[in-house]
């Protein structure tokens, strides 16, 4: 939920400025940038209703580059942003409340070892670890617990079964 990221996205990027681009498929090379986690439109939203679907961001050092690779869809270009080129980054998808009954798990990966890449790895988990609680093998922000208590979902899609949503014991 945002009222949980924010804390953890102003703890993440207090230690060097950052930024956030969209990753996808895209029909320009235009690419959404933003300076700031709390600058993300929608963010605390899941954009679709699946966490694996919803809208991921690479995140990087300010300084950094962000390389865009062409990729031919039959007769269609198309402009790739993702890990592939761009190795010291980290990959952040926020997710987030679907309806007024289900949060969409979010996370935050990388594919690669890059020095970089670790260490934005390791700020973001020492920030999550400062504002969530672990309930299983899960970090929770306080809202989301409260969101939890009061019996609604924290799952990976909307339409996964119950029995596999994350559950208080």
């Amino acid at each position: 939920m945002k009222d949980d990221l924010l804390p953890v996205l102003q703890e993440f990027e207090s230690k060097s400025p950052l930024k956030y681009v969209r990753t996808g498929l895209f029909l320009t090379k235009d690419y959404e940038n933003f300076e700031y986690g709390a600058a993300i439109e929608g963010l605390g939203r899941a954009t679709a209703d699946a966490a694996s679907s919803c809208k991921s961001f690479l995140v990087c050092k300010r300084e950094t580059t962000v390389n865009i690779r062409p990729v031919m869809g039959g007769t269609i270009l198309r402009f790739a942003i993702d890990q592939v080129l761009n190795p010291d980054t980290v990959v952040f998808t926020p997710a987030g409340l679907w309806n007024d009954e289900v949060i969409l798990y979010g996370r935050t990966a990388t594919v690669s070892d890059t020095q970089s890449a670790q260490e934005l790895m390791k700020r973001f988990h020492a920030a999550v670890r400062k504002h969530f609680t672990k309930i299983k093998a899960y970090w929770v922000g306080p809202k989301a617990q409260v969101f939890l208590k009061d019996g609604k979902r924290l799952t990976i899609a909307v339409q996964s079964p119950r029995e596999f949503d994350l559950q208080i014991s």
